[in-house]
């Protein structure tokens, strides 16, 4: 059970994330969310490990643990990199209306590559929650049944990574004009894929923890 100064960092980390105007970065809640999603996984292999008694599940369990905490740190230095993309493009909007008295006709080379950057960003957080919805997949044949509620929360916590960073990366890439030759429809048809592919494997996730309800 967590302590009075782990409560104490836990209620402090949320009004930090609610607090208008000097909470959260933009755009960065999705990364957050898939923080949260590597560290139930992590969790949930390292109580497997003490009960199980079989070599081969423990080496699985092994090898998904240290995914998922290497997940968690692509995740967190995401946070931060998702901060300064959001500074970059507001910096790059404000010195256009600064030289141009206004948004001009056409859009400045340094606004969208900010803009192509910053979507950047969010696709890498949403590539990592579903690299942790493949885990959230493999850990269910592997643990027992107790482990099955965690499972299903880190997995939703996942899939809401996943389309939060979409989301946010489209938000960016609908900046960039189809003429602006900076070639983002395939960054937007990578979008799509990984959406796709994280709603299958969530569909799978609730199928199985379905089986296991009362």
């Amino acid at each position: 059970m967590p302590d009075d100064s782990s409560r104490q960092q836990y209620t402090k980390y949320l009004d930090w994330i609610s607090a208008p105007g000097a909470g959260a970065p933009t755009g960065t809640s999705a990364a957050m969310a898939g923080t949260l999603a590597a560290s139930l996984i992590a969790s949930v292999c390292s109580q497997a490990l003490e009960d199980s008694r079989s070599p081969k599940v423990e080496e699985d369990l092994r090898m998904i643990l240290d995914r998922a905490m290497s997940l968690r740190r692509d995740l967190l230095a995401l946070v931060e990199h998702g901060a300064q993309a959001a500074s970059a493009v507001a910096a790059s909007r404000a010195r256009a209306a600064a030289t141009q008295g206004g948004p001009g006709p056409r859009m400045s080379a340094e606004r969208l590559k900010a803009l192509l950057f910053a979507s950047e960003v969010p696709l890498r957080t949403a590539e990592s929650c579903l690299a942790l919805l493949n885990l959230a997949m493999k850990c269910l044949g592997r643990v027992g049944v107790k482990a099955i509620s965690e499972i299903g929360t880190g997995s939703a916590l996942a899939f809401a990574g996943v389309v939060g960073g979409i989301v946010t990366a489209r938000g960016y890439l609908a900046g960039i004009p189809a003429d602006s030759g900076i070639g983002a429809e395939p960054t937007r048809r990578r979008a799509e894929r990984i959406f796709r592919e994280a709603e299958a494997l969530r569909t799978q996730i609730i199928d199985r923890v379905r089986q296991h309800l009362p």
